[in-house]
């Protein structure tokens, strides 16, 4: 397997500052721990990493990481991208777009493909929560995507037998606003696909309850017949959840060489829409989930994450046993970005049992005017 690459650094001050690709990011400035936390829960083997990608519109800005992992490359290169821009929070960039890599570090739009591959619909309507997963047996990707259009969350299909061109969307499920986010589909050789997603429901915070829900598919159908709910079972309750929190845009991935799935997710106190921190759980099935009181990272770890974390993407190097997490996060500003950190699963897990009294950090984040009861998540 190839070893990741390490990184130079670039020092951090307490106002975002602009680092080339790859560079690593220096300690949080004393601010950003204001709240009697250590964090990360455990040292992490890179530290975590700001990483330069390049967006359509210029801006660098990006949300909704997930990657894909190919040691001996694939078309080419080893890692592929999914993602979308989300300048500033302007929804309407939020189109799913395609980069790749050789490290996972630097970052480029594969030769051919002009970003984004799916464009913005009618006026209010955006395509945003890429989902992207690589279908062995017919040696193509596959990406779901999240359609918000008259008040419907519609989930599309798009399939690619080489990153660069791509079919046009096909509509897969379809759920009242907003029923159906961050949807994530694992393809295993050796199983029906499976999809989780997370059921928001039509309240907006701090009324809003999440719930993670899961449908299961049915051979190959779902890939080789698409059409509105066509060759998948009933949505269930997934049996997984975040005590004290509700789980916000997730990606569960299969990890073949530990025989376990591992969802990755941020999720918010109960109490407030606010600050958000990136949590993991394990499952053997994909039905009884593990989940850890403790996050993999808090909001706090460094400046560029302070005012959340977002959805993230895990990948598993298992000859030296270790989780490679993208994810994004914002900056007050806002000001979104993407990163990089990995964790030895064998120091990490055993950290991540403690517990972290929740209800005292969100009334000392209230009096210190850091909570909000806003709704901006995008």
């Amino acid at each position: 397997m190839r070893v990741f690459e390490q990184t130079l650094g670039c020092a951090l001050a307490l106002a975002l500052t602009a680092c080339g690709a790859g560079e690593q990011l220096a300690a949080p400035a004393a601010e950003f721990r204001e709240f009697g936390l250590q964090a990360p829960a455990t040292t992490p083997v890179t530290p975590l990493t700001r990483l330069v990608i390049p967006t359509y519109e210029g801006s660098g800005q990006a949300v909704h990481p997930d990657v894909l992992w190919f040691p001996s490359g694939w078309h080419g290169y080893e890692y592929w991208m999914a993602f979308t821009p989300y300048p500033f929070g302007k929804p309407e960039f939020e189109n799913p777009s395609i980069v790749v890599s050789h490290n996972g570090i630097d970052w480029q739009v594969p030769p051919g493909l002009t970003n984004p591959i799916v464009r913005r619909g009618p006026k209010g309507a955006y395509n945003s929560d890429p989902d992207l997963s690589y279908d062995q047996a017919a040696d193509q990707l596959v990406m779901l995507t999240r359609e918000v259009r008259g008040g419907f969350n519609r989930v599309n299909l798009l399939l690619s037998k080489d990153g660069v061109r791509w079919t046009g969307f096909r509509r897969t499920f379809q759920r009242r606003n907003h029923g159906m986010i961050s949807p994530a589909m694992v393809l295993s050789a050796s199983r029906d696909p499976r999809l989780w997603f997370v059921d928001a429901g039509s309240k907006s915070c701090p009324k809003r309850v999440t719930r993670v829900m899961k449908q299961e598919g049915v051979g190959r159908r779902p890939l080789e017949n698409p059409g509105l709910e066509r060759g998948w079972g009933p949505s269930r309750v997934a049996g997984l959840g975040q005590p004290g929190y509700h789980i916000w845009h997730l990606d569960v991935t299969w990890i073949e060489a530990r025989h376990e799935y591992w969802a990755v997710y941020p999720a918010y106190p109960v109490h407030t829409c606010g600050a958000r921190d990136l949590f993991l759980a394990t499952s053997p099935d994909g039905v009884r989930w593990t989940t850890y009181p403790v996050p993999m990272l808090r909001h706090e770890d460094a400046s560029w994450t302070s005012a959340m974390l977002y959805r993230a993407t895990a990948l598993y190097d298992a000859g030296r046993d270790v989780m490679r997490l993208y994810l994004s996060a914002s900056a007050p500003g806002p000001d979104w970005r993407m990163g990089m950190v990995e964790f030895k699963m064998s120091d990490l897990l055993p950290r991540l049992g403690g517990r972290v009294p929740t209800s005292s950090i969100v009334a000392r984040m209230r009096e210190a005017g850091r909570a909000t009861e806003e709704d901006t998540l995008p």
